[in-house]
């Protein structure tokens, strides 16, 4: 039902503001193509009103490749299963070159991460022409993130519009140095994107950033970096077990370039279970039971917004 609602909103705003706009999802799916149990079919089915979903905690290949130093990879059969689920609810895919972790990568395991989004060619193209890739090396125990973040550059259909998303996972945690951390995660990051010598600076650094708290983001502002969940709206599946658990980690940071693209109050994080209910009911198990819900959809919630296309000056 709130699926639907959200839809009739996102039309009823594209009228208003009489221009397009895209529907933008950032999910983190704890340890996808690890768990055999995954409810892709419902995953998908949830995504499939957005025009764009950013993924993160993808922990192996939905497809065969190869890596940087030209050695090959497999499928991974969990990771493909989500990624055939996508693809029947219209969604195309960038996949990044490899993956990304503190200790190791190049293995099929919670170890590292790959970076994905899934987007519908209809509204979306993805844009070659500007910077797309890691923005630092190396890709292990790197100095500056955990996981090294990746750059996705898109264009809109008419060419109007021009963005990139630059999906995070950062350290999580809530000692002093989980905090210190984070800290020298965001300011490389938001610092990158303003020595890009490209004209347009329309970045959104988007995902499981881990916050707990305020605090740990307000004075981004000086590095003209702002946050769509300032509120912190709580964004784990924890708070299915009780409201004192639920924490604000997942945040869409945008800057003044971007903001003019944007609907500023359309954050919103989705009822996960209610959702996952809907569709598949008899797969949600009652009372709440975090460890079967995590495994079968996530410990996250999916958080979305809206970006207006035809606005974009850069």
């Amino acid at each position: 039902m709130k699926n639907t609602l959200l839809f009739y909103f996102f039309l009823a705003t594209s009228i208003l503001y009489g221009q397009d706009t895209l529907n933008i999802c950032s999910f983190n799916i704890q340890f996808l193509g690890n768990f055999k149990n995954k409810d892709n079919a419902t995953i998908s089915k949830i995504m499939k009103p957005y025009d764009m979903v950013i993924i993160q905690e993808l922990v192996a290949p939905p497809v065969a490749g190869f890596f940087g130093d030209h050695t090959p990879y497999k499928i991974d059969e969990e990771s493909k299963a989500f990624l055939t689920e996508m693809k029947k609810a219209g969604f195309s895919f960038w996949l990044s070159a490899e993956d990304t972790g503190p200790t190791k990568n190049h293995v099929n395991s919670t170890a590292s991460e790959w970076w994905i989004v899934f987007y519908k060619r209809n509204k979306i193209h993805c844009d070659s022409s500007r910077f797309f890739g890691f923005v630092s090396e190396p890709l292990v125990a790197n100095p500056n993130q955990d996981r090294v973040s990746y750059v996705f550059p898109f264009k809109t259909v008419k060419g109007n519009s021009t963005f990139s998303v630059i999906p995070v996972h950062l350290n999580p945690g809530d000692a002093k140095e989980d905090y210190a951390r984070r800290q020298v995660e965001f300011s490389y990051l938001f610092n990158w994107t303003k020595k890009q010598p490209e004209k347009n600076k329309d970045f959104f650094v988007l995902g499981d950033c881990n916050i707990y708290e305020s605090s740990e983001f307000l004075h981004f502002k000086s590095l003209d970096f702002f946050s769509l969940n300032e509120k912190c709206k709580f964004t784990n599946t924890k708070i299915y077990e009780s409201k004192e658990k639920g924490k604000p980690y997942d945040h869409i940071f945008y800057n003044s370039h971007s903001k003019e693209d944007l609907i500023l109050n359309s954050f919103s994080a989705i009822d996960l279970r209610k959702a996952a209910k809907t569709f598949n009911p008899t797969n949600v198990i009652e009372p709440y039971d975090h460890d079967d819900f995590r495994t079968k959809y996530s410990d996250h919630l999916p958080v979305v917004f809206q970006l207006i296309t035809g606005k974009d000056t850069d």
